[in-house]
Formats: C-alpha cells, sequence, structure tokens
C-alpha cells in the first residue's frame, strides 16, 4: 500500500488481533442500528409526532457530536492500574447494552406528546454518551497495541473483516428480526450482542502485562502522555489542508450513505410496497457485493494512487444512486443494490489509506505521530452527518405531507425518492468537488513515504 512507511514482518499473535478487531462489531452493529432506524421505529412504527421526534433527534445527535472530543481528552488524560483506555471498555460494555435496549422499550403511548419525546431523548442521550465513551478509548487503543507498520496492516484487516460482519447485521438484520420478533426484542438481542463483543476485545489488552508495566513507569514517563489542550490540539489539527479537503469529502460522502440507510425504511414501505425481509435483502445484496470487491480495490490502489481510486469509488457509488429513483419494484431496487455495493466496498476500504496518508505528511511536518488527534476530529466532523440527516429527513417528511402508517399523498411519496437519491447525489457532487482540491496525489505520497524511510 502507499501510505506504508516501512514493511517490517509481524509479530503479534493472531488471537490478540482477532481479540482487538472483534470491537468492530459492536462499532457497527448497534450504531448502524440506531442511525438507521430509530427514527422510523420511533414515527411510523410508535405513532411519534415526525417533527418533534425528529427535532430530539438532531438536538441529541448534535450533542453527542460535540461530546466526543471532549471524551477523546478524558481519555487521554485518565490512568489507572491498567494505563488509560482499559477502565472505560471493562466497566463501560454492560451499560453500554443496557442504554441500547432502553431505547427500543419505549412505555409511554405517543400520544402524550412531551413524555414520549422525553423518553427518547433521554435514553438516546444516554446511548450515545456511553457508546462514544467506550468507542472512542477502543480506537484509542490501536496504535497503542500494534506499533509497527505491518502490525497494523494486518490488525486492521481483521477489524475491517469484523467492521463488514457488523455493517451487515447492523443494516440487514434489524428489519427482519423485527418482522419476526418485534422491534423491543430486537433491541434487547443487539444490546446484548453489543456488550458482549466489546467484552471480548478484553483479552487483547493484556491486564496483567498493563498492570506490572503501570507499576514500573515513572512520574515523567506518564506525564509524557497527557495530551496538548484540546483547543490547542483542535486548531493545529484544522490547518492542515490535506486534512481539511479529507473530511470535508467524507462527510458528504458519508452524509450521502447516511441518508439513503436511514430513509430506505420509507422508501420501501411506500414506494415499494415491499416487507422488513425485503428491505433486509436490498442492505443485505449491497454489503455482500461490497465485501469482496474490497480485494479488488486494494490491488487498484498501488497502480492509480489513492486520491484516483477514492475519486473512481465515489464517482461508481454517485452513479449507482441515479436508477433508485425510477426503480418501483423490489427487483429492481435489488439490482440497484447489488450496483452500488460497488463504489461503496471502495469508499469503505479507501478512509484508512486517506487519513494514514494525512498523518504521515503531518509527520514530516511536525516530527510526531497524531493519529489520535486525526482520527477524533475525524469522527467529529463525520459524526455531524446523523444531526444533518435528522434535519434534512424531518423537514422534508414534514414539507411533503408524510403521516405515520397511511397512504401517502403523491408529494410524499416524490419526498421520499428525494431522501434517498437526490440528497445523496447532490452529497456526492459536493464530497467530488472537495476531493478534487485534497493535494496528497500519487507522486506527492510516493515522496513523502521515501522521506520517511529515509529518516527510519
Amino acid at each position: 500500500m502507499e501510505n506504508q512507511a516501512v514493511v517490517d514482518k509481524p509479530r503479534l499473535s493472531t488471537t490478540k488481533m482477532v481479540s482487538y478487531a472483534s470491537g468492530s462489531i459492536p462499532a457497527n452493529l448497534v450504531s448502524l442500528a440506531f442511525s438507521s432506524y430509530v427514527q422510523f421505529y420511533y414515527t411510523d412504527v410508535l405513532g411519534g409526532n415526525p417533527a418533534w421526534v425528529g427535532i430530539a433527534m438532531t438536538i441529541q445527535s448534535v450533542y453527542a457530536t460535540l461530546l466526543y472530543p471532549f471524551l477523546g481528552y478524558l481519555s487521554d488524560r485518565t490512568q489507572s492500574r491498567w494505563g488509560r483506555r482499559v477502565p472505560f471498555i471493562l466497566y463501560g460494555a454492560i451499560p453500554l447494552g443496557v442504554a441500547f435496549m432502553l431505547v427500543w422499550l419505549a412505555p409511554i403511548p405517543p400520544s402524550r406528546v412531551w413524555l414520549f419525546t422525553g423518553y427518547f431523548f433521554v435514553t438516546s442521550i444516554l446511548y450515545d454518551t456511553l457508546f462514544n465513551l467506550t468507542m472512542v478509548n477502543w480506537s484509542a487503543l490501536f496504535p497503542e497495541m500494534f506499533r509497527s507498520s505491518g502490525e497494523r496492516s494486518i490488525a486492521s484487516a481483521w477489524k475491517q473483516m469484523f467492521g463488514i460482519v457488523g455493517l451487515v447485521a447492523g443494516l440487514a438484520l434489524p428489519q427482519a428480526i423485527a418482522q419476526s420478533v418485534g422491534w423491543p426484542l430486537m433491541g434487547i438481542l443487539f444490546g446484548v450482542l453489543s456488550s458482549a463483543t466489546l467484552l471480548t476485545t478484553i483479552p487483547s489488552m493484556e491486564l496483567r502485562k498493563r498492570r506490572q508495566a503501570q507499576r514500573h513507569r515513572s512520574a515523567a514517563e506518564t506525564s509524557a502522555e497527557v495530551a496538548l489542550p484540546v483547543w490547542q490540539a483542535l486548531r493545529h489539527t484544522l490547518v492542515n489542508r490535506s486534512f481539511v479537503t479529507f473530511v470535508c469529502m467524507r462527510f458528504f460522502v458519508q452524509l450521502a450513505f447516511t441518508m439513503l440507510t436511514a430513509d430506505l425504511s420509507y422508501y420501501a414501505k411506500y414506494n415499494l410496497g415491499i416487507s422488513g425481509t425485503q428491505q433486509s435483502l436490498l442492505l443485505l445484496g449491497t454489503l455482500v457485493v461490497a465485501l469482496p470487491l474490497v480485494y479488488v480495490w486494494g490491488a487498484v490502489v498501488p497502480k492509480m494512487g489513492a486520491f484516483a481510486t477514492e475519486m473512481l469509488a465515489i464517482l461508481c457509488f454517485g452513479a449507482a444512486l441515479i436508477p433508485f429513483y425510477f426503480a418501483h419494484t423490489f427487483h429492481a431496487a435489488l439490482i440497484c443494490g447489488l450496483l452500488l455495493g460497488v463504489g461503496l466496498s471502495g469508499i469503505l476500504m479507501m478512509t484508512d489509506v486517506l487519513i494514514s496518508d494525512v498523518i504521515d505528511e503531518d509527520q514530516l511536518r511536525t516530527g510526531k505521530r497524531r493519529e489520535g488527534m486525526f482520527y477524533s476530529i475525524h469522527g467529529i466532523i463525520v459524526g455531524l452527518c446523523n444531526p444533518a440527516q435528522a434535519l434534512i429527513t424531518t423537514t422534508v417528511l414534514v414539507a411533503t405531507g408524510y403521516r405515520s402508517d397511511a397512504v401517502q399523498t403523491a408529494q410524499a411519496l416524490f419526498g421520499m425518492r428525494t431522501l434517498i437519491t437526490v440528497i445523496p447525489i447532490g452529497g456526492v457532487v459536493v464530497g467530488l468537488l472537495f476531493l478534487a482540491f485534497y493535494p496528497l496525489r500519487k507522486r506527492q505520497v510516493a515522496a513523502q513515504q521515501a522521506a520517511l524511510r529515509r529518516h527510519g
């Protein structure tokens, strides 16, 4: 891969890598199930007021996104007998699962609008806080646990493999499970699975070794790990042109994907008239196509470079959105979903490649590796897709006259098509415009990799 500065031989046990990488399952499982279905569940299934639910979800999403850097700062500053990060995962796994369950167990009827909306708001805030707290710390462990380029490349491959499993489960299964046993039981099942899989990461952390190492650390060593003040770290990161253009591109492309997955339930039910199981098949088909093509895109990167490969992947994804507008049957939509998988696989694979190139460039400029801060800010900005999606969806549904579980007007059906085609295509176009200004092309990346090798 062109972003690999030093090719070294990995010496890490497969058991440790698999244990750590299993955390990718809950990372995608509950987050995608929540972002893709919770608004549909509270408005269409439970019959809540679309405007009030949309406002609550927008506020909750903004809160969660703004909280993200401070949770990362807390992670960097907190020390324990096992060092940093570990206690948040060890003690946060089970509460996270319980909080996710509570979101889907609303005991208040939607006729009591204030209490119903308040329950959704409070449980969503609790879930999102615990999710970000545990996942920020789990993600931040990666550069600490896997030090060499060879270790990181193999560990990342395992991480992506488990991540796609979580992606498939989080997007394709909730509708099918809910249709069989109901949404509350789906929430309980996913909550249990998220806690269990997050706890399987604990063996990779080697708690006994961490505790022994912590006993022998000096005060100076511990102090050296403390991060820059959060505002100073933010300022240094956000003046990096490569990062700014990269993360803006990621925001708009991710917004396109988020709009598609979050609003597909409305489109499938009312425009296509298909069941929850068939909707799950649409998403499953997309991800089944995406999984093997990850390796194809990986072979393309050394030939075309990361920039050109990302451009091609986004173009493929955007082009596949167009026929969705004209699909009127399940089989037509299924074909569209299969085509989406081609570009989606490249987009999924390229994110870590591009951000690694940005981090390598930053190292040459500053002499320091700052993976944690770059990934944190990337998470914050891309996380804004959720409130943006909630606000756009609420606006379109209310403006076009959507009514829950009713025969929809032609205007409402047009709005649902717009939500999953026209608006996502617009996001793809804007993302491509930002990518055009991304400065790290194939030649520049090759030069900075050579410079990193010369400096060891």
